[in-house]
């Protein structure tokens, strides 16, 4: 049950991140017991969840911690009152809602009496042994060889989960994967062991030491030098001798085959270890595997895996195997994420971070109609307006505003408010801002923003407005559920079945507003719940077409981007609007951005146990301003990226 639930785990209530600056706040939630909450869930909860009503299988009828143990101890039951508080989505926004004082208490009973978290000794928790995803292989065989192999014509497409496809439980192996992975290995090693090229620099590359002598002996040593090098480097770890053993074995028997050569018995040695569950599978050794009650540090080869993975895609390099080596990579990590940091290959983790949080890498190949948009008849002249080079241009602008954030350590509510971007000469003139000077056909620019530019942060780039439409409209709910779910963290839970499409609610014989259609929508009772928290959010971003592009009307009729969240905070416009996420709503972006950098880190999604990371992490954000990259480097001095424990029902193991 707690799997099935786990996406909204993070979204669950947490502490609040001023009451962690409380120097009483241990105290005062050590004290608490079920009759400090009590009062509040009777004044807010009990209307819907007592007296006989119990919507949501939730009843609170005679509850009592002395004589009800079991049910004060129900961890389903909390966890839902848990979320639904963080989501502010209970008590319903018609009721009275409870003070942020009285949801912080009954959220620190929950996490200290019925979770019984520690945030002296988090919980790191465990990860499903990984395999390498595709980009992960294509980076890892890229680093080993130099060789830049196609992985997305040789593997299929990864399964995600929360999102990422970094996630080990998703990432699974199948008889048929298992063969590409055998023809993988043949081409690979085919394109990167010259057989007979003795001088070129690919050859020197693999046999560092020129070509071999004739001396079996000889022969053998070289081997094992050759062969523990790039098994070392490809294992992210060093070869044990069975195995090194193993692998010049291999290399023997083909060299002493008729007409095989040296050469030909490193490429087929080579071709075992690209097979190898040691190379295709990212596992961690710990002493209990098996005892979920058993938390240590994972030793330095695995820090220094998943420090590489998470910020390069890739193998660890030459330095951080010998820091490793030495036992000095923990006392060198701050220097080792900066270095790592400042490399080009952090272009990797951006590219693929940012591509998946904010769907950005489905721009380019999405679906659209820009004919109408363009109110254009001709298919070739509007695909030459909104053309692969402008789609690609999008795609850049929001990689490059994230990469500029992370790297100069702005904070991360710039990715809101930015009042620049980044722009070329196709991207601004599709976005009307021909006026600015000196951009190049193709390279990107930073660039100011005029003062009234409608323009300004993620929320008005083409990016996400195009990837949140409909082929040939606006989608007010696409685009309100994406600020929900990747902003605020607060995604509504899925749509009932049966909800009548927005197109069957228009009245006949009257053009409708968009406003207008969604209010009717709205209106049916399946609907109004979720549709109050989305459809404000969307509709601020209307002024914007699907395709991206400015627009003061709609086909004559008056666009109204004036809206209120569900929380109270009014906007008129989509900057207003991003501006209320950055500053009144500050805390929900950061903690959002927290749990997507997280989950895409740790390979896993967010449980209850991880609040007090989560709450670490925000509430250092909110001390230093938000700067994005003392967010990476405080991520990766956490519990859960430094540690784990074993296998097995944690919950069961605690009772």
């Amino acid at each position: 049950m707690l799997r099935f639930i786990t996406k909204v785990l993070v979204l669950t209530l947490a502490l609040s991140c001023f009451a962690v600056n409380d120097s009483s706040a241990a105290e005062k939630t050590q004290a608490l017991s079920f009759a400090d909450v009590k009062p509040i869930l009777e004044n807010y909860c009990y209307g819907c969840h007592a007296d006989g009503a119990e919507e949501g299988n939730i009843n609170f009828d005679g509850l009592d911690a002395a004589s009800d143990q079991e049910r004060i101890s129900d961890h389903k039951t909390w966890l839902s009152v848990w979320r639904n508080l963080r989501a502010q989505t209970m008590p319903p926004a018609d009721e009275d809602q409870p003070s942020q004082e009285e949801a912080n208490l009954v959220g620190r009973w929950i996490e200290s009496q019925v979770f019984k978290l520690d945030p002296s000794k988090p919980d790191p928790g465990r990860v499903t042994i990984r395999r390498l995803n595709r980009d992960e292989y294509r980076y890892t065989i890229q680093d080993l060889f130099g060789y830049e192999y196609n992985v997305d014509e040789a593997f299929p497409p990864d399964d995600t989960g929360y999102g990422f496809d970094t996630i080990g439980d998703v990432l699974t192996i199948s008889p048929l994967m298992t063969e590409k992975y055998f023809d993988a290995a043949q081409e690979i090693v085919a394109a990167v062991v010259p057989v007979d090229d003795q001088k070129s620099e690919k050859y020197q590359r693999i046999f560092f030491d020129g070509p071999p002598t004739n001396d079996r002996a000889e022969r053998d040593e070289y081997a094992r030098k050759i062969l523990k090098r790039y098994a070392t480097k490809a294992f992210r770890r060093p070869v044990d001798e069975a195995t090194l053993d193993r692998l010049v074995d291999i290399q023997r028997k083909i060299d002493l085959l008729e007409g095989r050569k040296f050469e030909h018995g490193i490429a087929q040695a080579f071709a075992a270890m690209l097979i190898s569950p040691q190379f295709l599978f990212r596992a961690e050794i710990q002493p209990e595997p098996n005892n979920p009650g058993q938390v240590v540090p994972i030793d330095e080869y695995a820090l220094a895996s998943r420090l590489s993975y998470f910020l390069w895609c890739s193998l660890p390099d030459n330095e951080l195997m010998k820091l490793a080596a030495e036992g000095k990579l923990r006392e060198n990590l701050h220097a080792q994420v900066d270095r790592m940091l400042a490399d080009k290959k952090s272009e990797r983790f951006i590219h693929r971070f940012v591509g998946q949080w904010l769907q950005s890498q489905d721009v380019e190949g999405i679906s659209i109609d820009a004919r109408r948009a363009l109110k254009l008849s001709d298919l070739g002249e509007a695909q030459r307006v909104f053309s692969r080079t402008v789609r690609r241009a999008m795609r850049e602008e929001t990689d490059m505003l994230f990469e500029y954030i992370l790297k100069e350590n702005r904070s991360a509510s710039e990715l809101l408010t930015a009042d620049y971007t980044f722009l070329n000469k196709p991207l601004a003139k599709y976005y009307g801002l021909e006026n600015i000077k000196g951009l190049d056909d193709r390279r990107m620019t930073k660039v100011d923003l005029p003062e009234d530019s409608v323009r300004g942060g993620i929320l008005t780039q083409g990016t996400v407005l195009v990837v949140t439409s409909n082929p040939t409209r606006t989608s007010p709910v696409k685009r309100g559920l994406f600020i929900l779910d990747n902003i605020l963290g607060t995604p509504p839970p899925p749509a009932p079945p049966n909800v009548p499409a927005l197109e069957a609610v228009r009245e006949r014989g009257r053009k409708l507003t968009m406003r207008e259609q969604m209010e009717l929508h709205r209106s049916e009772a399946l609907c109004k719940s979720c549709h109050s928290r989305m459809d404000p959010l969307g509709l601020a971003l209307e002024k914007f077409t699907y395709i991206g592009q400015y627009r003061e009307d709609d086909n004559g009729q008056e666009i109204d981007t004036k809206g209120k969240l569900i929380t109270g905070e009014e906007f008129t416009s989509v900057r207003e609007l991003s501006k209320v996420l950055a500053t009144e709503r500050k805390v929900d972006f950061y903690r959002c951005l927290t749990e997507k950098l997280l989950t895409y880190a740790l390979g896993r999604g967010l449980e209850y146990y991880d609040t007090p990371t989560v709450d670490l992490i925000v509430e250092r954000m909110l001390a230093n301003d938000g700067k994005l990259r003392d967010t990476i480097h405080t991520i990766v001095e956490t519990a859960p990226f430094q540690k784990r424990r074993g296998d097995g029902n944690l919950l069961s193991s605690a009772r």
